[in-house]
């Protein structure tokens, strides 16, 4: 199993009136935790009640907090509103810091979402991106949220800085319209491509996924299945991504600059949307475990 290092935010989420640890990168560390990893989260919360359940959740999926992670700040919130479809907005009470970020020798690097566009913690994502170690694979996934940007203009350089310093990106398609509005699919991902990043993927919910390097275009169909909620579907994809990358011959071909096999780029695909699909079943962001995930490769059909 590959080790990992996550930076990025970790906060409460409201549903229905009960608090759920989450935040994008949360949800992706505990992800990869429940899926085996040796992974290590570097956030910033409070110790109040919200952190400490936070800090209770990430020990069930044996993640570690990183040094520093516990701050005088209260922890942020997001309060989930669900239409009839199960869809997820949001609406945040942030403070969102981090008091460093330490460099480490893991294998895979990640990061997103409100960590890598917000001051002051994202300036300190973008120094351990520059930083990373030539073995380190670097992961990013946009995850946006339009309501937290105040001067659009601003956040697109710090984003497409991430992109460049990335070997994996990953964004939905809701991402991509916001941030290049017109565009259609190749556009996007062949943008991503040119800015640096060595394999681009969009998502798009019930139609599945793309993914494309400069040599190949693989698409994925998604799995229909009954939605409780979208709450960290997102994030279960990324998760099932690093970790079929982390777990074959993708991670090493990435980080050397090599041609991708595409049957393996299509398992890790596969094994990402069936990541998401077991999590959109359930209320709240709840990624599957290794056993449930291996248990339904073995049986499902795309």
């Amino acid at each position: 199993m590959a080790s990992i290092q996550v930076a990025g935010e970790a906060l409460v989420d409201i549903v229905n009136g009960l608090a759920y640890p989450g935040g994008s990168p949360l949800n992706v560390a505990v992800g990869l935790g429940r899926l085996g990893h040796e992974v290590t989260l570097q956030t910033g919360i409070g110790g109040d009640e919200h952190g400490r359940a936070i800090i209770e959740h990430l020990n069930a999926s044996d993640v570690l907090l990183g040094p520093d992670s516990v701050t005088e700040s209260a922890t942020s919130t997001a309060t989930v509103s669900l239409d009839s479809t199960g869809q997820a907005t949001y609406d945040f009470q942030l403070d969102w810091n981090l008091e460093s970020v330490v460099p480490t020798d893991a294998q895979i690097l990640h990061t997103g979402s409100i960590a890598a566009f917000a001051e002051p913690g994202c300036s300190r994502i973008h120094e351990v991106f520059a930083a990373s170690p030539a073995h380190q694979l670097r992961s990013y996934d946009p995850n946006l949220r339009p309501a937290l940007v105040d001067k659009r203009r601003a956040v697109i350089p710090r984003i497409e800085k991430l992109c460049a310093l990335s070997h994996v990106v990953k964004l939905s398609d809701e991402d991509a319209l916001w941030l290049y509005p017109g565009w259609d699919t190749a556009r996007v991902l062949g943008h991503l491509l040119a800015r640096g990043a060595k394999l681009a993927v969009m998502t798009f919910g019930v139609r599945g996924c793309e993914a494309r390097t400069d040599q190949l275009e693989v698409s994925m169909p998604s799995l229909q299945v009954s939605v409780a909620d979208t709450v960290g579907a997102g994030d279960a994809f990324m998760s099932g991504l690093l970790h079929a990358i982390g777990n074959g011959p993708l991670l090493q071909a990435l980080v050397s600059n090599e041609n991708l096999d595409e049957d393996a780029l299509e398992s890790a695909l596969r094994t990402a949307s069936l990541s998401a699909a077991l999590t959109v079943q359930k209320i709240g962001a709840n990624p599957p475990t290794l056993v449930e995930l291996e248990s339904c490769l073995s049986s499902v059909e795309f």
